[in-house]
């Protein structure tokens, strides 16, 4: 009796070849939504107080994003600033700060971009934000800086009386954001040091600020006092001239660019000092 040239393989049955495409299947989905990532911009934007503003956020690979669980969050999903799942909005959870002032940008979403829309920027918007993506069991997250910015008015001086050998001037401001910086610039661009600096934020988180300096007979020609952004790098000034500093000396003051002290003012100032 012979023996076979060969070993024959036991066909598969046909519930075996359908687990088997199951399980194949199941390692795809499980590889694709691995690579699957959620981008960020990569770098902090820049707006303005009153703007509208859209923070960008998308998918990598990209690929429909109509079905996502997508949410837009602070520092934690209770601070959920817009929630769009499977195709609708839902505001049950949303700050109520952010009320009315959000969207997802729907022109997107097939090409895997989850924007959103903010609009009316408050000082409150500044700083993080986290774009959220839940597909089945996979959770990604990207991350976006906000930098917010307000260019407050231009400095209002005033002058206050004798003290120390010198005339105390005041400096004052408000309608910024971020804190600005105060400075003193004598007519050589030199910095003179504040006596005392002080700031407030009012109800809708604007910053006023205001300082002062005492001017002696060695500072000649225009004082000027510098308010500056320095998130965006823009500033106001207001110069004040000085032509006397000690108690028989007269004061005289012009206006040099953004100056609003009016002449009525100063004479009362003036007369206080008894000149």
């Amino acid at each position: 009796m012979g023996l076979p040239w060969g070993c024959a393989c036991p066909s598969l049955t046909s519930h075996a070849r359908g687990l088997l495409t199951s399980l194949v299947t199941l390692l795809l989905l499980q590889l694709g939504s691995a690579q699957l990532r959620v981008m960020g911009p990569g770098h902090p934007l820049t707006a303005t107080v009153g703007q509208d503003v859209v923070l960008p956020c998308h998918l990598s690979p990209q690929r429909d994003a109509h079905s996502l669980d997508v949410r837009w969050i602070r520092h934690t999903f209770s601070e959920t600033v817009h929630h769009y799942h499977n195709g609708e909005d839902l505001y049950g959870e949303q700050m109520g700060t952010y009320a009315g002032r959000t969207e997802l940008v729907r022109d997107g979403l097939s090409a895997g971009s989850l924007d959103l829309r903010i609009m009316g920027l408050r000082p409150s918007d500044d700083g993080q934000y986290f774009c959220t993506v839940v597909d089945g069991h996979a959770y990604k997250e990207a991350t976006v800086e906000l930098e917010v910015s307000a260019t407050g008015v231009d400095p209002h001086l005033t002058l206050g009386g004798y003290e120390d050998g010198g005339v105390r001037v005041l400096c004052r401001s408000a309608g910024w954001y971020p804190l600005p910086q105060l400075l003193w610039r004598d007519a050589r661009g030199q910095h003179l040091p504040s006596v005392s600096q002080t700031h407030s934020q009012d109800q809708e988180g604007l910053f006023e600020i205001e300082g002062a300096v005492i001017v002696t007979r060695s500072v000649d020609g225009p004082l000027s006092c510098v308010v500056r952004d320095s998130r965006l790098q823009q500033e106001r000034e207001s110069s004040l001239h000085i032509a006397g500093t000690n108690g028989t000396a007269r004061v005289r003051c012009s206006w040099l660019l953004h100056l609003t002290l009016p002449r009525r003012s100063l004479g009362l100032a003036l007369q206080s000092m008894g000149m």
